[in-house]
């Protein structure tokens, strides 16, 4: 285990009176913000199958050192997203904020589309039935009177 104990170190920032680490959850909430905002993702951490989920920590992993930080995404796409367009976006926002956010520099950003949602299916109706249309009143016919 003594090979863990310089990769953590490496991960600290030196400032003029003291060190700044950031937490590994740090960035990935701030990965998986980024990534959620943009037009076209449907989602970060699902991957495709019905019972397999990655959580957020299996979605977006984490690499650190000295001031820099690399970041592995996994997500799925709108079935009428332009996927290079969407990643693209994807690692713009996602450098913004962390660098924006924690002063470390975004050194990589690695994107897999796992999975690309279907249409919905709620367009391709309509979107509520018409009302019946009203019986005309006979007060001709048998009826209470």
């Amino acid at each position: 285990m003594p090979d863990e104990a310089p990769q953590a170190a490496s991960a600290t920032m030196q400032q003029e009176l003291g060190t700044l680490e950031v937490a590994d959850q740090v960035f990935r909430d701030l990965a998986l913000k980024a990534a959620s905002d943009v037009a076209g993702v449907a989602s970060v951490g699902r991957s495709s199958g019905f019972f397999r989920r990655r959580s957020g920590a299996e979605a977006v992993q984490v690499e650190r050192a000295e001031g820099e930080v690399a970041f592995s995404l996994h997500l799925s796409a709108r079935y009428d997203a332009r996927i290079p367009e969407m990643v693209d976006e994807v690692r713009r926002r996602v450098k913004a904020l962390v660098e924006a956010t924690t002063g470390y520099k975004v050194r990589a950003i690695n994107i897999t589309v796992e999975h690309i949602l279907p249409p919905e299916s709620g367009h391709e109706r309509p979107e509520a039935p018409a009302p019946p249309p009203e019986l005309p009143k006979n007060s001709s016919g048998p009826g209470p009177q």
